[in-house]
């Protein structure tokens, strides 16, 4: 982090600290030797004592298009209330890379593509309006950070990785169903929770990119995918190819140093990591 543009980082409050990204962000504070409060769900207590350093992670992300009123009510409504009504130092909202969905301009500055009639933006439109609010709501020392694809062990099979992990252990055989040269932005989680803290203890306000920058195709995790796993791998005919756009991550470099791993370095040590614990 940047000499001397820092809050003070001893108290943090992690709210949806038993979600994927928060448990992970726990553990990595409390190994910094921080302060880290995690409230229960529907702890009303939060809105009466002072928070320190706010890191938003509820949400919904798999399971948001069976329910969108719960979606809303995360991404928005109660994230209003915390807004409106929170005693805090910093806070820091966890977004999405997903509303560059249709763009090619992946910068945090640029302007986005939502369509209403289509059912998957409902995700995008209710992450869009948390993030105007912290951008709009007149509080100070309020962030936005859009993660990418972020790999890590997670109780649920949230990302495309994991639904092929569950796949593969289920039935020793993975079928890709879009073409090997597809590819999308995956970053490790250890990166994820050091930047997500880095801008939540930074004097620096806005929204900002938590990814690699890189793209990594269908065809590198089906190699390792079969390699290390042993797993048959197959494509399916026709399968399409996704479009994809790098994302921009020249502000976290700028302001934060920030260096992520490479796909390939932290890759076979997580399927490792994630056959101990599935036992597959």
């Amino acid at each position: 982090m940047m000499q001397g543009s820092s809050l003070n980082p001893n108290d943090v409050t992690v709210l949806g600290g038993g979600g994927f990204i928060g448990s992970h962000l726990v553990r990595y504070l409390q190994q910094q030797g921080r302060t880290c409060h995690v409230p229960s769900k529907g702890d009303d207590a939060i809105f009466a004592r002072p928070l320190g350093h706010v890191v938003y992670a509820i949400g919904l992300t798999a399971d948001f298009r069976s329910r969108p009123f719960d979606t809303v009510e995360a991404h928005v409504c109660f994230f209003r209330r915390l807004l409106q009504e929170g005693n805090f130092e910093s806070l820091t909202y966890l977004s999405s890379t997903r509303v560059y969905s249709g763009v090619s301009d992946t910068a945090e500055t640029a302007t986005l593509k939502v369509n209403p009639n289509e059912p998957g933006d409902l995700y995008n439109l209710s992450k869009l309006m948390g993030e105007s609010l912290c951008l709009h709501g007149g509080r100070p020392n309020v962030k936005v950070a859009r993660l990418s694809n972020i790999v890590g062990l997670r109780p649920d099979p949230d990302i495309f990785i994991d639904q092929l992990l569950e796949e593969g252990c289920r039935t020793g055989k993975v079928e890709f169903r879009t073409a090997l040269e597809s590819k999308k932005d995956y970053l490790y989680i250890d990166d994820a929770v050091m930047l997500i803290d880095r801008i939540a203890n930074s004097l620096h306000a806005g929204i900002f990119n938590v990814a690699s920058g890189e793209g990594v195709a269908n065809g590198e995790i089906a190699d390792a995918l079969q390699s290390i796993m042993g797993f048959d791998i197959s494509v399916e005919p026709n399968a399409p190819a996704w479009d994809f756009t790098e994302i921009d991550i020249s502000k976290a470099k700028r302001l934060f140093g920030f260096s992520p791993q490479p796909f390939s370095t932290y890759f076979p040590a997580y399927l490792h990591a994630y056959r101990q614990k599935k036992g597959c």
